[in-house]
């Protein structure tokens, strides 16, 4: 692995766990916020914060070009996963959130990979039907959608249309999405926006759009000349860690499903990366 590909690899790592320190945030403010307009809030000044730093350093992201359709429905479809995943978190807390959309994941794609993959694919098994043990069906239904959603956004990736497009427009392609289309949600979900937050959920808002801008940033616009989220099935347990972890210490403790759900997203999700890494290692060999 070469220096740029190790760069990128951390910068990966770091933006799966601000993902997951994210939704810990969104369980915080949620005593004052009602979860769409926590991520209408959100998206909106990430949109803001990142417009600002590109025009600063003179980089233009509205081009009319061929990636303009494509990139209306990442756009549609970040915000459908963004909305699920934030409706998710006050039912189930984050870490659940984050631990059943990544079995979820792990179980699509050790589907796709065949039978090599039985361990990964066990493994995602195992972590759906521990959580639905314990946790209420309805936030975890919302979170394996928010799963789908993921997974349509990597296959929508592929399109030949995209293959020259700048992180800068991925990022803005997303957020634009969210902030025009997450407050119409909020609206017809009947939320509240006349709400008075206190101190502890402005705090919480403000580092929701800290790890959104610093996460995009890391998974879209750094890794210019490598893969973007190429690694991701390996850093599926790192975003569930940072949630666990932070929701331990903010609020009361994790069940104990949490804790199962992730010590089996770890092997699960090394078995599908080693696999991977070894049918790349072969078609070079």
């Amino acid at each position: 692995m070469d220096a740029s590909s190790r760069k990128a690899a951390r910068g990966e790592a770091v933006g799966a766990m601000l993902w997951g320190v994210q939704l810990a945030a969104v369980a915080v403010a949620a005593r004052d916020v009602p979860p769409l307009l926590q991520a209408t809030l959100t998206s909106t000044a990430s949109l803001l914060l990142l417009w600002l730093w590109t025009r600063w350093r003179h980089i233009a992201v509205f081009a009319q070009d061929a990636t303009l359709t494509p990139g209306m429905g990442l756009g549609l479809l970040f915000s459908v996963r963004l909305a699920l995943l934030y409706l998710a978190v006050p039912h189930v807390g984050a870490a659940a959130t984050v631990e059943f959309s990544a079995g979820a994941v792990l179980l699509q794609a050790a589907l796709r990979r065949g039978p090599r993959a039985w361990p990964a694919l066990l493994a995602g098994v195992l972590v759906l039907l521990v959580l639905s043990a314990v946790l209420p069906l309805p936030g975890l239904a919302l979170a394996a959608c928010a799963a789908l959603a993921w997974v349509a956004q990597q296959r929508l990736l592929r399109d030949p249309r995209l293959i020259d497009c700048a992180g800068e427009q991925f990022v803005f392609y997303q957020l634009i999405g969210a902030a025009v289309t997450l407050p119409v949600a909020s609206v017809v979900a009947g939320e509240n926006w006349l709400v008075h937050p206190g101190a502890t959920a402005w705090w919480a808002l403000a580092a929701q759009v800290a790890c959104c801008v610093l996460a995009l940033a890391l998974l879209w616009i750094a890794p210019r000349d490598g893969v973007r989220q190429g690694t991701l099935p390996a850093l599926l347990p790192l975003a569930a860690g940072a949630a666990l972890l932070l929701q331990s210490l903010l609020e009361n403790a994790a069940p104990w499903a949490c804790w199962a759900g992730l010590a089996l997203l770890v092997p699960g999700a090394l078995w599908l990366q080693l696999g991977l890494r070894d049918a790349g290692a072969r078609a070079w060999g």
